[in-house]
């Protein structure tokens, strides 16, 4: 009867501790958000017209930064440390603390739920990638956990901007029953409901109630009005699905800026540590060789956009799935799903240094910007940023540290002896060059393919016997457009151009021959115009557009910026004067094996054998099309440069100077575009941000204060006693 007694409390006990749904029977209706309190706005109530969504919407002007704090900024001092031992996480996912989003305990839990996931996954035969190690898990884990915060504070920012007081009859969360839905402002009277999104993305689940209420006001004879407002431009993916839900969007330019470097941690949590209090650039940044981008020996790195973009970035497309999926899973449990999409759809394929500054804040340094493309399809996930940043930043250093003469590759098989020079054959910047003139001719040899449509018409074009081209065909610079202010550079475009001239070669090719010695001048003449025509602008616009030459077009662009340090050099002191001519290039060396001889080899392999061999029966017998002769070299030794001038810029980039200068803090879209901004200083960013100190801190400020008094007191003394000087005879 005891036991029966026993049992019966400990059922109870652990009914009433079990919440609602988590044993079986259904659990209550999800509470209400709870409403953002609304400021009350002076002056008149905004014209409804003037709001988007009205009639004649008010351009809501220039990018416009808004505060955040995220909690699990202090967890970041765990980054370093080895992963949470599974008993102490099954300890802390027990705690009260692991319910608070941000704090050790939660992260912990949710670290534990993870790992069993993934061990779930395995056992049961699934097809799956290696879980994510605990630093990069828990990189993921720190900005979801800020997200809540960060729509909040957009939302508060919209009202204050767009002017929605709680005296004008605007109110947060307001709930349309028809399609239970929560919209985050709304102001009945006006049938005027706007759902606000910090990020870029959309919530499926909430875009399918969004359409169901567009198509239960379309008949109506006043229709309420539903707008998304963005921060900026959604992706292309999120653009398609409100065209399909029948939902407007509308831009309210602006910026996040998280203004804590830190949170309170719970228990065990770290603390936050440098960096200014107002959010701007902190001391350190990433590690996994993000921290040394654009950072010569003497500066230090920070965090930032680029930097954080690209430690975080995954090396391989299935690494990049898995991210996304935890990133989907943190960004649902953090209440904003459609931020999990916030940098993501970035092609690093394309990312290109297209921004520096000089001498930035108070110590020696550089504010610096990359630049890339979208990604074309929005389901596509984006992986290679660390190795695209490190390329780009290598290149500089190399350009800087190099002679220019140093700058010239050759793939010739007249010339062995003479591929590339020895200091330039250590570097990434080398490798890239000599792989983009051996791709050249692969190029060719794709274009002139008979199999092809062109290929065909570029044979018949040609004259003699054996139809037979030898050329020297070589990528140089063209001119670069860039606008510099004298303490900036901002690279608008900088295209290659591929020259070529007929020469002969001595060594023999395919068929034994060796060129098109046998050949009369006027028939050589005639094919290479033909070649020059047909084929020589394909390979140009290949070298300017295709991803096999993504890396050349990524040590260019770094190229010209280094040019510009260079020249400046000349006749002032720069960040990186000391670099120029050093011939030092230990520091950037390849971070892959090659060698300039593996290169030269697996061209004269092509040269002698060629890239295909299509046999044809005409009426005079076979016909072997084997005879094109291409060799070449590429040669970066000049940069030319076409300013353009302050007018111009303002006019042709009217935004783009605002987007270089906020993509310090955060991507930035600019168009089809994606900016990455960071910076570098000599100084701790804690001195270099540091506001003047205030009068009263300086020891020496009372002392100097009191000399007037002082003198005052001498000077007065002084007269007073020559004074008693005078008067004392008289009185004697």
């Amino acid at each position: 009867m005891n036991r029966l007694r026993l049992v019966l409390v400990a059922l109870i006990v652990f009914l009433l501790a079990t919440p609602a749904g988590s044993i079986g029977w259904p659990s209550p209706a999800l509470a209400a958000p709870k409403p953002i309190p609304l400021p009350n706005i002076k002056g008149s109530s905004p014209d409804p017209d003037t709001l988007p969504g009205g009639s004649n919407p008010t351009d809501p002007g220039k990018r416009q930064r808004y505060d955040y704090e995220n909690p699990a900024e202090a967890l970041r001092t765990h980054e370093n440390e080895p992963a949470p031992d599974d008993g102490a996480a099954q300890i802390a996912a027990l705690s009260p603390e692991a319910e608070k989003a941000g704090t050790w305990e939660h992260c912990q839990k949710r670290w534990l739920e993870y790992q069993e996931k993934k061990a779930a996954e395995k056992a049961a035969g699934k097809k799956t990638s290696p879980p994510l190690p605990w630093r990069t898990w828990l990189r993921r884990y720190i900005p979801n956990q800020g997200n809540d915060n960060q729509g909040k504070a957009f939302v508060l920012h919209v009202a204050q901007r767009l002017r929605l007081g709680a005296n004008h009859g605007w109110r947060s969360e307001v709930h349309i029953p028809e399609v239970n839905r929560w919209y985050d402002l709304g102001n009945e009277e006006l049938g005027l409901f706007y759902e606000i999104k910090s990020g870029r993305g959309v919530d499926d689940s909430e875009l399918a109630r969004d359409k169901k209420l567009i198509e239960l006001e379309r008949a109506k004879p006043n229709p309420r009005r539903l707008v998304y407002l963005f921060a900026e431009e959604p992706t292309k993916g999120a653009k398609a699905k409100l065209r399909d839900a029948g939902v407007s969007y509308f831009v309210v330019p602006a910026l996040k800026n998280l203004i804590n470097s830190g949170g309170d941690p719970g228990g065990g949590g770290g603390t936050g540590t440098g960096g200014p209090k107002d959010g701007g650039p902190k001391d350190g940044g990433p590690t996994d060789g993000a921290s040394d981008i654009m950072r010569a020996p003497d500066q230090r790195g920070s965090q930032g956009a680029a930097l954080d973009g690209f430690a975080d970035s995954p090396d391989t497309p299935e690494e990049a799935a898995e991210l996304a999926r935890v990133d989907a899973q943190l960004a649902a449990e953090s209440g904003h799903p459609e931020l999990a999409q916030d940098l993501g759809g970035v092609d690093f394929s394309t990312l290109e240094l297209r921004y520096v500054s000089d001498t930035y804040h108070n110590g020696s340094g550089v504010q610096y910007a990359f630049k890339a493309d979208e990604l074309p399809a929005a389901d596509q996930q984006s992986f290679g940023g660390r190795h695209a940043a490190q390329l780009a930043s290598d290149s500089f250093f190399v350009w800087l540290s190099l002679p220019p003469s140093s700058f010239t590759v050759n793939l010739n098989p007249d010339e062995p002896d003479r591929i590339i020079d020895a200091q330039f054959g250590k570097t990434d910047a080398g490798r890239v060059l000599l792989e983009a003139d051996l791709t050249m001719k692969k190029s060719v040899a794709k274009f002139i393919h008979p199999d092809t449509r062109g290929g065909q018409k570029y044979w018949d074009a040609l004259r003699g016997e054996t139809k037979c081209v030898s050329m020297r065909q070589w990528i140089v610079p063209d001119t670069a457009t860039v606008r510099d202010n004298d303490n900036e550079l901002y690279i608008l475009n900088a295209p290659l151009q591929v020259k070529m001239e007929s020469d002969v070669v001595k060594a023999q090719g395919v068929g034994g021959t060796a060129g098109c010695g046998q050949q009369d001048q006027a028939t050589t003449k005639h094919n290479e115009s033909v070649y020059r025509t047909m084929i020589l602008p394909q390979v140009q616009d290949a070298v300017n557009h295709a991803p096999e030459y993504a890396d050349l077009r990524r040590v260019y662009a770094s190229r010209v910026a280094a040019e510009w340090f260079r020249q400046r050099s000349a006749t002032k002191h720069t960040a990186y004067s000391d670099l120029i001519d050093e011939g030092d290039i230990s520091r950037w060396t390849s971070r892959e094996p090659w060698s300039p001889r593996g290169v030269f080899d697996r061209y004269v392999k092509s040269y002698k054998n060629g890239e295909f061999k299509v046999k044809r029966t005409t009426t005079r017998g076979n016909f072997i099309y084997t005879s094109t002769f291409v060799y070449g070299g590429v040669d970066f030794s000049r940069i030319n440069r076409d300013p353009v001038s302050a007018d111009a810029f303002a006019k042709e980039h009217p935004t783009l100077a605002a987007s270089v200068s906020d993509a310090l803090y955060g991507p930035v879209g600019q168009g089809s575009e994606v900016w990455l901004g960071g910076l570098t200083t000599s100084k701790p960013l804690s001195e270099a941000f540091a506001r003047p100190a205030s009068a009263t801190s300086n020891p020496l400020l009372y002392p100097l204060a009191a000399l007037p008094l002082i003198a005052w007191l001498l000077t007065g003394g002084l007269l007073l006693r020559r004074r008693r000087a005078r008067i004392e005879p008289s009185g004697a």
